[in-house]
């Protein structure tokens, strides 16, 4: 069943996210940068930033989390998701300490070929309000298989 285009302008509530040390590193290893911004303080300092800096996708880490709250709102299984498109636009760099609240809201809905579109904004601030990033991602909702899973 096609999702209804009433839900478009729905705004989800800040959602935290604490940025640490590790997860910067964990994250840069698992993506296989190895920068050494990205692990060493004084690199990043060489750099211009106040200490380690995320790898540029980082920001997915929090803007996940209003993903999450707009799924579960709209019944959609993330089995049936297909990540389409993913533009994050930077007013700086998020960096160790960073304390983020990311605002997520259903821009719009359209269907194409028996598939939903969904575009979602999500805004990432700093703990004083601060822009950060604007993400801006379309999402493929494929129909529920009405036929069962076959398994």
């Amino acid at each position: 069943m096609p999702i209804d285009p009433s839900v478009v302008g729905r705004n989800y509530p800040p959602q935290p996210y604490e940025v640490s040390r590790e997860k910067i590193r964990e994250f840069a290893e698992a993506i296989g940068d190895r920068r050494r911004s990205y692990v060493d303080t004084q690199a990043a300092r060489e750099r211009g930033h106040p200490d380690v800096v995320a790898p540029p996708t980082f920001a997915l880490i929090p803007v996940m989390r209003g993903f999450d709250m707009l799924m579960a709102d709209l019944g959609i299984e993330f089995a049936r998701i297909v990540h389409v498109d993913e533009r994050i636009t930077y007013s700086r760099a998020v960096t160790v300490g960073d304390r983020l609240q990311t605002t997520t809201r259903l821009d719009k809905v359209r269907q194409v070929a028996g598939n939903d579109l969904l575009t979602v904004r999500s805004e990432v601030r700093d703990e004083q309000g601060g822009d950060v990033c604007v993400s801006l991602a379309t999402l493929l909702v494929r129909p529920e298989d009405e036929g069962g899973s076959g398994d």
